[in-house]
């Protein structure tokens, strides 16, 4: 009887071994802007698992390649980690790029700006310009579209790691050895200590050259700057937009929920978004589809994903968090960032430097 126990315990063990070596990982799929097309075959399989991912584009669009160089349509991926593939597409009539319509946002009485087209991202691979005509290694770029995020993929933070990470460590632009792939949790190793970054270097957008997919090019260093915490304050609580009286919704775009932040012009009957410049309220106020997305977005509309936090490799409240740096210091250790849950937003409260949060630029209305 013992020996047969002691061969169930074996043969159990060896079973839980083999099941252990068929971990799951996500594969995302996607455009590079909605309008442009669909991809299929993005989802969660265990590893090993060949898959193929099919690009449908849309009326007037041809595809071009994935962001990668690679240019099989349907193509054939063995599934060994996480990963994102982004199909790029060309316009039949010529360019390709996304449609846009800057949306003006003022930020203060007397300054306006507009935003990035999404939310800042880097990877290991490459190099690009910095002030002072230096170059960096790695690259710097905008999200492909308002609502992506890294997410959970945060966690692969490295200085070698040829993926992308969206949640830095405040000031972490790679000016002054401040790069962008620190996890200490020193807060004394951000940024430039107890000050401002504001107009400095370690602001990403001073600082580097970033790649543009809105536009299909790179913007040298200087183009875009953070926020700061008084603007940020303006923005959602000061001002006015006169034909609305509109600055923010809690929403959700796409499937991603988040905060969508309306121009100065903008028009109600564009469409009708509930619990308007209320923070207490769930991102299920206003769910929002592709195609009515497409229409707000392309009259100026901005969306903040809830893209969570680090802390040192670790990623937390994906989906329910957003949280923003602005270029200010608070105090002890602390400095400003935009902050929101499905019950609150405070666009002006402390956090630690060397936590890892969202950021977004903006670029000065001239």
């Amino acid at each position: 009887m013992k020996k047969n126990l002691k061969l169930l315990s074996i043969v159990v063990v060896v079973a839980l071994m083999l099941t252990g070596c068929q971990k799951e990982y996500t594969i995302t799929a996607m455009p590079d802007y909605a309008g442009h097309g669909t991809v299929i075959g993005g989802g969660v399989y265990k590893k090993g698992t060949v898959i193929q991912l099919a690009v449908v584009p849309a009326t007037g669009y041809s595809f071009d390649k994935w962001e990668d160089g690679n240019a099989e349509n349907p193509r054939s991926i063995t599934v060994q980690t996480d990963a994102v593939y982004i199909a790029t597409f060309t316009s039949e009539g010529g360019g390709g790029e996304k449609p846009t319509n800057m949306g003006i946002f003022s930020v203060s009485a007397t300054q306006k700006v507009y935003f990035s087209p999404g939310n800042l991202q880097w990877s290991a691979s490459g190099s690009h310009a910095v002030a002072g005509d230096g170059t960096a290694a790695g690259t710097w770029r905008f999200a492909p579209n308002q609502w992506y995020n890294i997410g959970a993929n945060n966690k692969n933070i490295d200085s070698a790691y040829t993926g992308w990470i969206d949640l830095f460590g405040w000031g972490t632009s790679g000016y002054d050895n401040k790069y962008p792939y620190i996890t200490s949790t020193y807060n004394s190793d951000y940024s430039n200590n107890e000050n401002d970054i504001t107009g400095t270097n370690y602001d990403w957008g001073v600082y580097n050259a970033i790649y543009n997919p809105q536009t299909r090019t790179t913007d040298a260093p200087g183009t875009w700057r953070t926020l700061t915490k008084d603007e940020w304050d303006y923005l959602l609580n000061t001002r006015t937009t006169s034909l609305s009286g509109i600055c923010y919704a809690k929403s959700t775009v796409c499937g991603i929920t988040g905060v969508i932040i309306v121009p100065d012009n903008w028009n109600a009957s564009i469409y009708t978004l509930n619990n308007v410049n209320t923070s207490n309220v769930a991102y299920t106020s206003n769910i929002i589809g592709e195609t009515d997305w497409e229409k707000m977005e392309a009259a100026g509309c901005v969306f903040l994903p809830a893209a969570g936090y680090r802390e040192e490799t670790s990623i937390y409240d994906v989906g329910s968090n957003g949280s923003y740096w602005s270029t200010t210091y608070f105090y002890g250790n602390y400095a400003y960032n935009l902050d929101f849950y499905p019950s609150y937003l405070y666009p002006s409260y402390g956090g630690y430097p060397c936590r890892g949060r969202s950021v977004r630029l903006v670029k000065d209305v001239k």
